[in-house]
């Protein structure tokens, strides 16, 4: 499960939407220490396909965190048996 959502989130973008004058937006990441704006314009469809897809990566990283914490738990109880 845990490598299924981290490719999951592979093909998903990172950051997060910024909207400036006149209904322009920017998808705003950062990579490499460096911040970066991409330029996405003014189409409802793609701003909203955008939304859809940061709001999908949000969810899968909070499942791949409880994935995470739930396998640390799992090796607890496997050292305290052994």
């Amino acid at each position: 499960m845990i490598q299924q959502y981290e490719t999951l989130l592979s093909n998903l973008p990172r950051g997060s939407l910024i909207c400036r004058k006149k209904e322009y937006y920017y998808l705003k990441y950062r990579e490499n220490g460096k911040i970066y704006d991409k330029y996405i314009g003014k189409d409802p469809e793609v701003v909203s396909d955008i939304r859809i897809k940061l709001e999908q990566r949000k969810h899968y990283t909070q499942m791949l965190s409880a994935l995470k914490q739930e396998q640390k738990a799992i090796q607890k109880i496997l050292e305290g048996l052994a």
